[in-house]
């Protein structure tokens, strides 16, 4: 199967997979700066790939795909001008292709961005070349020394000197732009709707414009060309329309919408809709089957054109993006070998279904922040969000959620009911009927959606009009042919790199012992050889990290803004206690040990207060019974150091000595159980030990 931005290799050539279907595979040297796409039999492919003349390499512009510029910077405005003049005609598939047809859209390009035909070629080149993404079409400013580095204020005024306008001016340094910034978040970016000129005069007076006012006063004060640059610099217009109009409204009215389910979809991977659920069972513990654990948490993720269900996930977590993940994550991921997790046996041909979308849709709370800039940036996957009580704008996910447990109704217990538990006398406790594991309930939604897949017949599917007549509505079915015929929008990145970007990241920090996470410490062989935790270490101390929720073993470290690159770091036998944990117990562990910490810290102080008492009452007593020594000489004092030593020293031994002989004779009144005593082990010295013991600690003084 040649999918579109497959990259393969054939001598010193290297190309890049296009566009394909049965017949033939569109093509385009990635090396070749003159290139265009080419044309050729798909059974000629076949041939060399059987032969081994072809074959698939990783794309080497990966980085390139999944690299997007800075936000407002000068290499977004580059990108989006060319993908606003060129998006419309790249999804023209075939027909941008050929060069009979391709020629009039090019020159329909040209005229509608107001460009040479230089630039246009070379928008669409790299658009091909580089992986068929908008990303193509970035700037690439960062080859370029002082790219984003803003110029640092001196004396002189930045920028070109004025001409009409009275003063200098000044430059905007970090001060005035907190001025700006507070000025257009409490003027410009509230739903009260004030006007620019209102926020511009606020910031005249926070910049000390003496009031009453006058016109020489204003000549050396930002300007509101200032202003308004900065406004619009730091500040997108969708963010703007959403403070300004409120969230709500914003999503109900501003918010673009791009018209239904099926009517824009062009085959397979061409739209996703996910949503989640709490199934209608209540479960029971695996290992306890006698304690109820709840009703579980299910995620679809169906395409629209098929209907096929291509992506699940079932678990006790709530609906959150950690549960959206793992559903997502399903959708590329190999399904025999999940089927295998659960002891269900199937070949490939029955859940065929791999692959990330062109779009996605879901529900707000799961499909904003970090992740959501990761899918759309990095692999290409355009997001839209429901807005609030529209829950029909994702009908067939939601559909399939009421038909999947309406199936598995009969044959289960601790099924949700509309009747209230508790209203009647000798009223039915479902709750107390659940027998099923996770496991167990997992074992049977995979087999509804294999049937699903496989043998349900769709009875209220909207047909393509080119879809044949005689072609049952069933989702495989339906998908094989889209594959075949409509080539379909899948992307099929490596699980392993859309699991680590789709993780939560946060900000790790470098000591001694190792990369500090949540408490756990973290090593590998890159930091290791970098002397990140030598003591002696003057690098950066922060460290941008990816996490698991389920395994607090592993965590992966994101060395630039590359999302294909990443390094993986372990648990250093420091944390071993932390080892096969869950960040979840992590950060239960931790709250423990701090809530253990806290209540013991009150009854350190109090211990080191009382130690300090005593100490101080044992060196005023010392200091009270110490004798005058104000009439002795220092040098007397310290001149018999080692008589005084060993004299101490013999008053020791015989204190000593009495102490004991006090013990052995209070044992002596002891009587003992058995008629006949043992008789007690002396450890006393012998005399002579004793004698040459002494002769030596005396020839010793004597030296």
């Amino acid at each position: 199967m040649f999918m579109p931005n497959d990259v393969y290799s054939m001598d010193s050539k290297r190309l890049r997979v296009l566009w394909a279907n049965r017949s033939v595979v569109i093509w385009i040297d990635i090396d070749y700066d003159r290139a265009f796409p080419k044309i050729s039999e798909r059974i000629e492919f076949e041939e060399l790939l059987a032969k081994r003349i072809l074959q698939k390499i990783d794309d080497p512009y990966i980085s390139v795909a999944m690299t997007f510029p800075d936000k407002n910077s000068k290499a977004e405005k580059v990108q989006e001008r060319a993908w606003v003049a060129i998006k419309d005609f790249v999804a023209m598939e075939p027909e941008i292709y050929p060069k009979k047809t391709r020629g009039p859209l090019f020159q329909a390009v040209q005229e509608r961005a107001g460009t040479t035909k230089q630039t246009v070629y070379r928008w669409f080149r790299r658009y091909w070349q580089l992986g068929k993404c908008k990303n193509a079409l970035n700037g690439q400013f960062d080859r370029c020394g002082g790219l984003g580095k803003p110029n640092t204020p001196r004396e002189k005024k930045l920028g070109a000197p004025r001409t009409i306008t009275p003063g200098k001016g000044v430059n905007i340094d970090d001060s005035t732009r907190n001025i700006f910034r507070v000025a257009i978040e409490k003027c410009l970016l509230t739903e009260d709707k004030y006007d620019f000129d209102y926020a511009y005069n606020q910031v005249l007076i926070a910049f000390g414009v003496p009031i009453p006012c006058k016109a020489e006063d204003l000549k050396e004060v930002p300007t509101k060309r200032q202003l308004r640059y900065f406004y619009e610099k730091e500040y997108s217009p969708i963010l703007v329309t959403r403070k300004r109009e409120g969230e709500i409204n914003y999503f109900k009215d501003f918010r673009p919408v791009l018209g239904t389910s099926t009517t824009e979809v062009s085959g397979p991977g061409t739209r996703y809709q996910i949503d989640a659920t709490i199934a209608d069972v209540y479960l029971v513990s695996e290992r306890d089957r006698n304690k109820i654990i709840g009703r579980p948490t299910l995620y679809f993720v169906v395409d629209v054109f098929s209907r096929a269900i291509v992506g699940m996930y079932i678990g006790l977590e709530n609906a959150s993006w950690v549960s959206a993940m793992e559903a997502l994550i399903n959708t590329i991921e190999d399904k025999v070998e999940f089927c295998k997790k659960f002891d269900i046996d199937i070949t490939e041909a029955m859940w065929p279904t791999i692959g990330l979308p062109e779009v996605l849709i879901g529900d707000r709370g799961e499909m904003l922040g970090r992740h959501v800039d990761v899918l759309c940036k990095a692999f290409n996957v355009e997001i839209e969000n429901t807005p609030p009580y529209r829950a029909d704008w994702k009908g067939i996910v939601e559909r399939y959620f009421r038909t999947v447990q309406t199936k598995m109704k009969p044959f289960v217990e601790g099924y949700v009911t509309k009747v209230p538990i508790g209203k009647k006398r000798h009223g039915k406790d479902y709750r107390q009927d659940g027998i099923h594991t996770l496991y167990e309930f997992t074992q049977m939604i995979i087999n509804i959606v294999l049937y699903y897949n496989n043998e349900h017949i769709i009875s209220t599917y909207d047909p393509d009009p080119e879809l044949p007549e005689d072609i049952p509505y069933n989702a495989l079915t339906l998908w094989e042919w889209g594959i075949e015929w409509r080539t379909g929008r899948l992307r099929r990145p490596k699980k392993e790199l859309v699991r680590v970007n789709l993780l939560p990241h946060t900000t790790a920090t470098i000591t001694e012992f190792g990369i500090k996470l949540f408490g756990c410490y973290y090593t590998c062989k890159l930091a290791v050889n970098k002397g990140w935790f030598e003591r002696n270490y003057q690098g950066p101390r922060n460290i941008t990290v990816a996490y698991d929720y389920y395994s607090a073993n592993v965590i992966f470290i994101r060395l630039n803004d590359d999302y294909s690159d990443y390094l993986e770091a372990d648990l250093t036998e420091r944390s071993r206690a932390y080892r096969d944990m869950t960040i979840w117990e992590v950060w239960s562990r931790n709250k423990v040990r701090a809530l253990i910490n806290s209540e013991n810290s009150l009854k350190k102080r109090a211990g080191s207060i009382n130690l300090a008492k005593k100490l101080e009452e044992i060196a005023r007593k010392a200091d009270h019974e110490n004798s005058d020594t104000s009439k002795s000489s220092k040098a007397s004092r310290v001149k018999d150091i080692r008589d005084n030593k060993n004299n101490e020293k013999e008053y020791e031994r015989h204190k000593n000595k009495s102490v004991t002989e006090e013990v052995e004779n209070d044992s002596d009144n002891v009587i003992p159980i058995n008629k006949q005593p043992s008789q007690r082990v002396s450890f006393k010295l012998p005399p002579r030990l004793k004698d040459l013991l002494t002769e030596g600690e005396n020839n010793h003084d004597e030296k």
